[in-house]
């Protein structure tokens, strides 16, 4: 039968043991902390990074659509632009202006009416191509699906639609 001296260091042995495997696991668990918070760091300086790319890419798209929406409104300024000022009206959407070309003339009585075009336009700037929709106006007046409607009020305030057509010898316009 062991004596009280060895169940002394048998019982030693055991807490030593049990506070060597206590160490290694606070040693193991600080060691795995220390990587967790080194790869929380390195995670919020990606997203930082990400955040400032994504705000200077938004600051940039910004600029760049303010600059558009300036060119749209200074086309009829620029040099080169072929209608007078005076007859483009700014829509901005869908399409940028609608030119009455020869509006000017044709209201100072220095040309006949047969001198005035009608004129859908849209600005761009660089590359840009036409959207879905701005297409789908051009094939609209490429294929003639272009009319002028006036639209009466009543003493009532009734509406009512008429769509003008022009007359077939003169061309001055009726009503059908």
């Amino acid at each position: 039968m062991p004596g009280s001296s060895d169940v002394l260091i048998l019982l030693g042995l055991v807490a030593a043991v049990a506070l060597l495997a206590l160490v290694i696991v606070v040693f193991l668990w600080q060691a795995e902390r220390r990587r967790g918070q080194a790869r929380i760091e390195q995670l919020l300086q990606e997203h930082e990074g990400i955040l400032t790319d994504a705000r200077r890419e938004s600051v940039q798209k910004s600029r760049s659509s303010l600059k558009g929406q300036i060119a749209e409104q200074m086309a009829p300024l620029l040099p080169g632009f072929r209608y007078l000022p005076a007859d483009a009206r700014f829509l901005g959407d869908p399409i940028d202006y609608l030119v009455f070309s020869g509006y000017t003339d044709l209201r100072d009585n220095r040309t006949a009416a047969s001198e005035l075009d009608i004129v859908l336009l849209e600005v761009k700037q660089g590359a840009s191509g036409l959207s879905t929709f701005q297409k789908a106006i051009a094939k609209s007046v490429q294929e003639g699906r272009v009319r002028f409607e006036i639209l009466r009020i009543s003493e009532e305030g009734a509406l009512s639609t008429e769509t003008w057509r022009p007359r077939r010898a003169g061309g001055s316009g009726q009503l059908p």
